[in-house]
């Protein structure tokens, strides 16, 4: 029998659960009307990336476990076998229907009452998917069962730098493991301010080894002995993942269990999409192609240039101002159309005039002339917006929400939605969550004539579109941490320290450094909100981080890659206007950052003919005749 536990044996099948259901609010109001399960994935439903992860996994049995929606799942699944769905042909998957459950704890007490899972298995949180191989971590949870029988669960995590855009701030963890990789301590930082940790001195004292990590992501696929459903019985108060570890850790001697952690690394990806910022993370880590084998279907989509991708029967009169966006099946877009870093669902009309960006419109909407959506907005299905309409940090449904107050109906088919009972309104933390967000994709330009082609090399190359480098990542980790210090008000000398950090992981040049940085702060002043206190909010911004850019601007060297972050954002973004160049440059200049040597001497390499330069022209004629003037004072 023991031999048996050391592997997974051709006799035995391998199981997996899902648990489908959320029971949180951190996709309304879409998640009212679909599940996310079948929440689109650069237009593939989730479920489907899940099953071929445990599919390829070598699953062979798995239990899909829902609450809520559970026709439209149980069709879809259904769906999927009778055409053949590619994980169907080695995996049988069954449809659990619960309603009476309500938490994810409640799922695994239910599954314990029917006794229908043999021996380990793999479990899966809501919005999972991965291209790890599960098979050989089975085999080594085995074999750690045999050693020590008090083994409940080994945790998958994978290794990944601090502000990684696949790395989720509310789930920064700290753990401490000892030489065989047992759990001696588990903490989820969240969105705490508090960072001091006290460990327990104990964990010291009782092991000749131990490492501490706050270098990994949780993959939320746990490999689970068969005491895992018992305890989940056994004790009521355990609704989470986090709260059987928590419980198991905090209570080793009382019920005898331990918990075990696998670490990743490499091509090796784990995630899942817990919130909205999660699900543009991912959606673009899939775009990278950094979750092969796992793709979305060449078939269903078309790749335009700016990192956007376009589903089936989308009709677009003006695709040039649409950046870094998904566009679903079957949707109208009129002229003069702004989307920016956004999700369209199916089967949606936008009409002309409309800017959207960092937000989410749902299925079946109808956003008419003019309108603007903007600042981590979410639309519901169905919901019709009227002309000329402002919608900023706002949660949007079709149906009137009860004891609506009537300054909330915004059309006849369209509510503001407000969450109460928490400290802070959920809407602004859904907006942070997107918004935060912003990952740069430098796409090479591409004519106007092969922007629609949907030919076989236009196929090819997006399958085997290459990995972002270093550089790239470095910025995004750098904007990364800048937004979450700013917005949380962190000090700017741990900023320059995590800065540092990414530096040295990344293996970049100081030159890099310096311009990557400025760069990062100038991006975030495009995220502001337009208007009268535009330039007044750039100047908080700016000297929020007067600290960071002392740190990094000391010789004319760092004057320069300042000024070259001021040009590659100026030109990449249509929107920069010359007032914004202008005061840019006047600020840093009047702050004394930059010297009036460096900028004269920078623009005389500038392009002359060029749209930047006509924007630099004015403040370099100022910055000559101030000199002329002063010289004429001192003669």
């Amino acid at each position: 029998m023991s031999i048996k536990t050391k592997e997974v044996l051709k006799d035995d099948i391998v199981q997996a659960v899902v648990v489908a259901d959320t029971f949180g609010d951190e996709f309304l109001p879409i998640s009212s009307d679909i599940p996310l399960a079948l929440f689109p994935l650069i237009n593939k439903p989730l479920i489907d990336y899940t099953l071929e992860f445990l599919s390829f996994g070598g699953i062979e049995e798995t239990f899909l476990f829902c609450c809520s929606h559970t026709e439209a799942i149980k069709s879809h699944i259904n769906q999927g076998i009778k055409d053949g769905a590619e994980w169907s042909l080695t995996m049988k998957v069954n449809v659990i229907v619960s309603e009476s459950c309500h938490s994810f704890g409640d799922c695994l007490r239910d599954l314990d009452r029917k006794g229908i899972l043999r021996g380990s298995f793999v479990l899966l949180e809501p919005g999972t998917l991965s291209n790890i191989k599960l098979l050989p971590i089975i085999r080594k949870h085995n074999e750690i069962a045999n050693k020590d029988k008090g083994a409940a669960m080994t945790l998958i995590f994978q290794e990944s730098g601090i502000g990684q855009m696949g790395r989720d701030p509310n789930e920064e963890a700290v753990v401490a493991v000892n030489s065989s990789n047992r759990i001696l301590f588990h903490r989820k930082m969240g969105q705490s301010r508090e960072r001091k940790i006290e460990f327990p001195l104990e964990i010291f004292l009782d092991n000749s080894s131990v490492s501490l990590h706050h270098n990994l992501k949780d993959t939320h696929i746990a490999i689970c002995s068969p005491s895992v459903l018992p305890l989940f019985s056994d004790n009521f108060d355990f609704q989470t993942k986090d709260d059987f570890v928590k419980g198991l850790l905090m209570n080793e001697e009382i019920l005898g269990s331990t918990v075990y952690c696998h670490i990743t690394k490499g091509n090796n990806y784990g995630g899942a999409v817990t919130d909205w910022r999660m699900y543009q993370a991912v959606s673009r880590e899939l775009q990278n192609k950094w979750i092969y084998p796992l793709q979305p279907s060449v078939l269903r989509n078309n790749i335009l240039k700016n990192g956007v991708i376009v589903g089936k029967g989308v009709h677009i009169k003006d695709n040039k101002n649409i950046i870094n966006s998904v566009i679903g099946d079957n949707v109208h877009i009129g002229e003069n159309v702004q989307i920016r870093d956004s999700f369209i669902f199916s089967n949606t009309k936008i009409n002309d005039g409309v800017i959207v960006t960092h937000s989410v419109i749902g299925p079946n909407c109808e956003i008419k002339s003019k309108t603007k959506i903007t600042v981590g907005s979410i639309i519901g299905k169905g919901v019709t917006l009227e002309k000329e309409h402002l919608i900023e940090d706002t949660l949007v449904q079709a149906t009137e929400p009860e004891n609506c107050d009537p300054k909330d109906k915004l059309d006849k088919k369209a509510f503001r939605l407000k969450v109460t009972g928490t400290e802070d309104d959920l809407g602004k933390i859904l907006s942070k969550k997107l918004s935060r967000l912003h990952i740069e994709d430098n796409r090479p330009e591409e004519s106007d004539d092969d922007a629609f082609s949907d030919s076989e090399d236009e196929e090819l190359s997006y399958t085997q579109s290459p990995v972002p480098d270093d550089t790239k990542l470095f910025f995004t980790e750098v904007i990364d941490s800048l937004t979450r210090g700013f917005e949380d008000e962190l000090r700017c000398e741990h900023l320059i320290l995590e800065i540092n950090s990414s530096r040295y992981a990344y293996n970049v040049t100081v030159r890099e450094v310096n311009f990557n940085v400025i760069k990062a702060i100038l991006h975030m002043s495009l995220r502001l909100s337009t208007g009268p206190q535009y330039f007044s909010q750039f100047v908080r911004l700016l000297s929020y981080f007067a600290p960071v850019l002392k740190n990094y601007i000391r010789n004319d060297d760092a004057m320069l890659d300042t000024l070259q972050a001021v040009e590659d954002v100026a030109i990449s973004n249509e929107n920069v206007n010359e007032k914004w160049v202008m005061f840019v440059l006047k600020w840093f200049y009047d702050k004394d950052y930059i010297s009036e040597d460096v900028i004269l001497e920078w623009s005389k390499t500038l392009d002359a003919k060029s749209r930047f330069y006509a924007q630099v022209k004015p403040f370099t004629d100022w910055l000559e005749e101030a000199e002329e003037a002063s010289s004429s004072d001192e003669d």
